[in-house]
């Protein structure tokens, strides 16, 4: 899968996705973008249905592809076909 990595202003690709402990709870996709007027960033994560994160409210690390880690809050959002959707809100510093 390829992914697409804009400067500094979001993020669009493969995630790992991590519980407190840092272990990995599965794998996705996420579009990440900063929230300006908020001074924050979120976006969407999809992930297999049927996951450990699918269809829950979870705050978690997810980790892009250069390693970079930051914490976030999961919210569930759909389901479109295979994939679970869930709505991104930053806490902290953003990934990328």
């Amino acid at each position: 899968m390829k992914y697409h990595r804009p400067m500094a202003d979001g993020y669009s690709g493969p995630v790992r996705i991590l519980d407190s402990n840092g272990i990995l709870l599965t794998v996705g996709f996420a579009d990440l973008s900063a929230v300006e007027e908020y001074s924050t960033w979120g976006g969407w994560l999809k992930v297999l249905d049927g996951t450990g994160v699918a269809g829950k409210a979870l705050r978690v690390g997810l980790v892009v592809p250069d390693g970079a880690t930051a914490t976030a809050q999961l919210d569930p959002d759909s389901v479109e076909e295979e994939y679970a959707v869930s709505e991104v809100f930053g806490i902290g510093p953003a990934p990328f």
